[in-house]
Formats: C-alpha cells, sequence, structure tokens
C-alpha cells in the first residue's frame, strides 16, 4: 500500500497540468499513488496525464462527467489506498522534497491534519512570494500538536486553503467530505476536519506553491451568491453537530470565519449583483446578532461595517463607504 495517496481533479487545465504532474513525479519521497481525476475535460488535458501514466505506474488515471472539483475529490477518496491524502490542485506545483517533509511529519506526530507554509505565485506578474500560512497556529504551538480545544481562539483563523494534509482513516471515520456544489465546495469540508481532529500539527516548511490566477467572474453569479449563502448555514449546522456546539471561543472565531469569507466575496462580486450579494449578506449579519447577540458582531475586526449593514440599506450603505473613503483621504493633506 502507498504512504501517500496525492489526489488531483483537473479540468480544462492543459496550460499547467504539466507542470503540476512532473513536481510530484520528482518526489525524492517515491511511496506515493497519484490519483488524477479527468472532471470531463475537452481539451488535451487528458491527453496530457495519459502520456506521464504510460511510464509511472504510480498515476492512476479516472474519468467522469463534469461535476465540479468537490464531487471529483471525494470520488478519487473512495479508491485512495494511502496513509495520508493531500489536494493537489491542477494548477499548483509542489516544493522539493515536499512529500518527504509530510511524511516525516505524519510519521512523528501521528496527527489528523498537517498544516505548512506555501509559496504564492501571481500568474499575472510572474511573482512568487513565501506565504508564512502556518503563522498563527505556529507561533502559538511551535513543533507541538494541538487540539481544536487549545486553539480555540484561532481555531478558525486561517481559510479553507489547499494548505493542508490529513490522515486518510480520520477523514473516513469521520465521513469529511467536499461539498456539492462548485463553488467554495471546501468551506465545509474545512469547518468539519477541524472540528473532529484531536491531533493538528504544524510544519513550518514551503511545501507548495500556489498559482494565484486573475480574479474570476464566477464570483459574480447570482447562483454563487445562493451558495455562499447555503453555505453558512451549512457550515453552522457542522459546528452545531459538533462537541464544540457550546463553546463560545469556537464560535467566535467561526462567526469571524465566515464573516471575513463574506466580505472576501463581497469585494470581488461586480456592480451589477452587488446589491442582490448586500441584501444576503446583511440577512446574515441580522442574524448572527439576533441569535448569537452583538458582542459578536462588534468582536469582529470590520465591527465598523458590520453595524452599518445591519442598519442601512445598500444604497445608505453604499454612500457611507463612500464619505468614509473621502474623509481618510482627506486626512492626508489636513
Amino acid at each position: 500500500m502507498p504512504k501517500i495517496s496525492i489526489i488531483t481533479p483537473f479540468y480544462n487545465s492543459k496550460n499547467t497540468l504539466k507542470q503540476c504532474i512532473q513536481s510530484v513525479l520528482s518526489q525524492s519521497f517515491e511511496d506515493f499513488e497519484f490519483i488524477l481525476i479527468n472532471d470531463g475535460s475537452i481539451d488535451k488535458s487528458l491527453e496530457i496525464a495519459e502520456k506521464f501514466a504510460i511510464y509511472d505506474d504510480r498515476i492512476k488515471i479516472f474519468s467522469k462527467e463534469n461535476e465540479g472539483q468537490g464531487l471529483a475529490r471525494n470520488f478519487a477518496l473512495k479508491r485512495a489506498k494511502g496513509d495520508i491524502i493531500y489536494y493537489l490542485d491542477s494548477d499548483d506545483w509542489l516544493e522539493e522534497d515536499a512529500l518527504l517533509k509530510i511524511y516525516e511529519k505524519f510519521k512523528k506526530d501521528n496527527p489528523d491534519i498537517v498544516i505548512f507554509n506555501v509559496y504564492k505565485y501571481y500568474e499575472k506578474i510572474n511573482k512568487k512570494t513565501p506565504y508564512f500560512f502556518a503563522e498563527n497556529y505556529y507561533l502559538k504551538f511551535k513543533e507541538s500538536v494541538f487540539s481544536p480545544i487549545m486553539a480555540q481562539d484561532i481555531l478558525f483563523s486561517r481559510g479553507a486553503w489547499p494548505y493542508r494534509a490529513y490522515n486518510r482513516d480520520f477523514l473516513i471515520k469521520n465521513d469529511i467530505k467536499y461539498s456539492t456544489t462548485r463553488f467554495i465546495e471546501d468551506s465545509e469540508f474545512y469547518i468539519k476536519a477541524f472540528l473532529y481532529a484531536d491531533k493538528i500539527a504544524c510544519l513550518n516548511e514551503y511545501i507548495l506553491n500556489h498559482r494565484i490566477h486573475n480574479n474570476s467572474t464566477t464570483y459574480t453569479k447570482n447562483n454563487n451568491i445562493k451558495i455562499i449563502y447555503n453555505t453558512f448555514f451549512a457550515c453552522e449546522e457542522i459546528l452545531e453537530n459538533s462537541k464544540y456546539k457550546d463553546n463560545k471561543k469556537i464560535l467566535s472565531s467561526f462567526l469571524n470565519n465566515r464573516i471575513r469569507q463574506l466580505f472576501y466575496y463581497f469585494a470581488l462580486v461586480n456592480k451589477k449583483n452587488k446589491k442582490d450579494y448586500y441584501n444576503m449578506f446583511r440577512k446574515i449579519v441580522i442574524y448572527i446578532k439576533n441569535k448569537y447577540g452583538a458582542d459578536y458582531i462588534k468582536k469582529n475586526i470590520s465591527a465598523a461595517k458590520l453595524n452599518d449593514i445591519i442598519k442601512y440599506n445598500y444604497e445608505i450603505y453604499k454612500l457611507k463607504r463612500k464619505l468614509y473613503i473621502f474623509k481618510s483621504y482627506l486626512k492626508h493633506y489636513f
């Protein structure tokens, strides 16, 4: 049985897939299987993958109809045999010795989850910068293994990025899956994994190169606004079904994480759908205030904006934000 299963769904990834595959096959740690899921590609992605598979039997290729990355990853997990699972996006690539470092960390600490650092590669300007992703956890725990209750203040201080590797038995035992949506499909997976883990470990190494594309127009679709709305309540349900449902610090960390995600997409949505997004956002913020209390709003770093969202409709909120920016601008000159 392989020690590590790397799972990579791909859809029309002909421009990046070769680099992704090469970074895996060139690893010094060789005891792995590489599961590639062709998610209904109509370009030459499958052809690229098949060429590599001819010369390396560690590559296993499956083809299925296009249903999105989440379902493709779930499909692959059922077929994975490695003790360690790592989900690698088809437009990212591994650093040298990445798998060896991941394996040694699992062997040493036997955690459910390993968090690591990454490089962000900005495609538009061809620039690569280090991102100390594990910072909040590493500064507090260093190399020690920690549990959710030990990290209750900062448990959800990082979002649902693909900067983690998982114990396969842990994922199977707790039925941790990606959602069926084609958008923010990893939020429920990430929230559940962190709530159900007994042991989480930080690996203070740069493992991955994460490619940053131009802002995608997929964030602007009304259908995705509905998905963001539904995802909040799906994640809340996961928390309520966990053993930490009455832990106020974990709840605060969770709400802060979800609100930050809402602000993130608010900045990306286009003008056409801005009002619809705002109304959705406002509905969730009012729900949080009514159910959990205003303190959970005030604790958020964007408390002023959240209070404005509660009070005002979109037109007034937009006017107040413009006025705030104008006043801030004037301070530099008077």
